[in-house]
């Protein structure tokens, strides 16, 4: 489990380089003329999709994905002096 932000970016590109690279093998393979029939090319442009679908989905979880707040209470008002 990542413990900050920067150990989560480095696992989400992780993932996001592994799906790159099978991606292009899936994608590879697809064009390959020994793949002749229908079934297997629609195989394997749902394999690219998913890819895409994962890599596009942890590029949007890269930095900060919490909300930050618009206004934080000052917290000396109300403090005793």
């Amino acid at each position: 489990m990542a413990t900050n932000v920067t150990e989560k970016d480095k696992t989400l590109n992780e993932i996001i380089e592994w799906c790159e690279t099978e991606w292009n093998k899936t994608n590879h393979d697809s064009d390959n003329p020994d793949k002749e029939l229908l079934e297997k090319y629609t195989f394997y442009d749902g394999l690219t999709s998913a890819y895409e679908f994962v890599i596009g989905h942890c590029r949007s979880m890269l930095g900060y994905s919490g909300n930050m707040p618009s206004e934080v209470p000052n917290q000396s008002e109300g403090a005793e002096k």
